[in-house]
């Protein structure tokens, strides 16, 4: 049986604090930033949420987020979820909390998607070393 699958589109990639569902279904972000300051390296990170938002496809996807090391090779974490569109006009959020990250220097880390194992996108993620005085 032929399959009418249409490849979806990313949206958008928002890097935050954190990602709540409220009643309703709303999604709340707390603490939207594009880069990480720390005093010391190896510099470690509690939490972080990144959030995808797919649209204008159909079909079965499988999604993926991997954090990448400067080199662009090294594979520091990764997440996947499956989802379903039903139809172009639907929308699917992936949502990845990160836990305790630890970036072992200052440089630009990479944020990458993967739809299917094919690479949509690369987000940098800048993580800068700050003076103890600076960091709130």
């Amino acid at each position: 049986m032929a399959t009418n699958k249409i490849r979806p589109t990313l949206v958008h990639t928002i890097v935050c604090d954190d990602v709540r569902q409220e009643a309703g279904g709303k999604f709340s972000l707390m603490g939207l930033f594009e880069t990480i300051s720390a005093g010391t390296f190896p510099a470690l990170h509690p939490r972080f949420a990144i959030m995808n938002e797919w649209s204008g496809g159909r079909g079965e996807f499988l999604a993926k987020i991997r954090l990448l090391a400067p080199d662009r090779r090294t594979v520091l974490s990764e997440s996947e979820a499956k989802f379903t569109l039903v139809n172009e006009t639907q929308r699917h959020r992936d949502i990845s909390i990160r836990f305790n990250t630890s970036f072992p220097a200052p440089g630009t880390y990479w944020l990458e998607m993967l739809l299917d194992n094919d690479q949509v996108a690369m987000v940098p993620l800048p993580v800068e070393r700050v003076s103890p005085q600076t960091v709130h």
